[in-house]
């Protein structure tokens, strides 16, 4: 999630990009050397795009399967910095010898990667968690699927975009699923809806989501991937740090169980790492519009993992909700 969530709204038209999407490529590439084939990087430039859009969707919607196991464990910050600082470790010594050869680059662009990681690291997951401590990973994921309506808004408010009239309807219809998923089907309990409740969190997670997608467009063409992913990753860390170490103050440190050191290091590897190499690769392979088709495999991967791994419950509403979401975006994408 957010989270999150490198992907284009499917309102928006298919637009070829020149920008660099290559990975590291690690070694010649004539013989395969038991290291190479246990990096990441290596297996991520495979042309394996529909396998690798779809492992990215199952590994972020595992994002909030683990975020709500954890949500007795550590605290929103806590788990947040957590996660990003196993990332980083395990990133850099792929990404140091990009972020050096890029440190010009990067520079240039700092204002936007400083926006990017804001939004996208900072923000976006911290959120996300913090509406995991009162609603249900369900819930969070079905929600995460009006990111791409999110992205149209954006798009509309700054001047880019002008829709047309099935897409309104579309963007009215993917309203309606939400209002149905936050009230759990009873729109009159909308007005029991505080700024605290776990839905409105999450909510802002997915605007931080969306507008980290809508900044990734202005990316300077030659910016190597890995290494921005890395520069993002690292500054988002820099301004997480001091917030966790405030919430620690106040909480003391968490008492850590393998259970919990095990969800971490799963957020730290498979959706902030290993996802986002895939989902870069993947667009390259696809094309932007074709890849970002997998995000709406996210909410059916974690509804499912949800009721498999915590027990939980797709009511009705669940499945009323989601349809309206799914039909607005289909409505949007064939009004084009």
């Amino acid at each position: 999630m957010c989270h999150k969530r490198m992907a284009v709204c499917a309102f928006l038209p298919e637009k070829k990009s020149a920008m660099n999407f290559s990975l590291p490529h690690l070694g010649t590439g004539a013989a395969r050397t038991p290291s190479s084939l246990l990096s990441f990087p290596r297996l991520a430039e495979l042309p394996l795009g529909p396998l690798l859009a779809g492992l990215a969707a199952l590994f972020w919607a595992g994002n909030f399967v683990a975020g709500r196991a954890l949500h007795d464990s550590l605290s929103p910050l806590q788990l947040a910095f957590g996660r990003w600082s196993v990332a980083l470790l395990c990133l850099l010594p792929f990404a140091w010898p990009r972020l050096r050869a890029q440190a010009g680059a990067l520079w240039a662009a700092r204002r936007l990667i400083l926006a990017l990681a804001l939004t996208g690291v900072t923000a976006c997951n911290t959120l996300i968690y913090q509406g995991l401590q009162s609603t249900s990973a369900t819930q969070a994921v079905l929600l995460n699927a009006f990111t791409p309506v999110m992205v149209l808004i954006y798009a509309v408010c700054s001047g880019q975009r002008q829709p047309a009239r099935g897409q309104w309807l579309g963007l009215v219809l993917s309203l309606v699923g939400v209002l149905v998923l936050v009230s759990q089907g009873a729109p009159w309990r909308l007005s029991a809806l505080t700024p605290s409740g776990g839905d409105a969190w999450v909510f802002a997670g997915c605007a931080c989501w969306a507008a980290y997608t809508v900044l990734m467009r202005r990316l300077p063409a030659g910016l190597d991937r890995l290494a921005l992913t890395a520069a993002c990753m690292l500054l988002g860390w820099l301004l997480l740090a001091p917030l966790a170490l405030w919430d620690i103050s106040q909480h003391g440190l968490p008492s850590v169980s393998s259970s919990a050191l095990a969800g971490v290091l799963y957020l730290g590897v498979f959706p902030s790492v290993v996802a986002y190499l895939c989902y870069n690769r993947a667009i390259a392979e696809l094309g932007a519009e074709r890849a970002s088709a997998c995000l709406h495999l996210v909410p059916a991967f974690g509804a499912l993992l949800s009721c498999l791994l915590l027990g939980e419950t797709l009511h009705p509403w669940h499945v009323l909700g989601i349809a309206a979401v799914f039909a607005g975006l289909a409505l949007g994408r064939s009004s084009r």
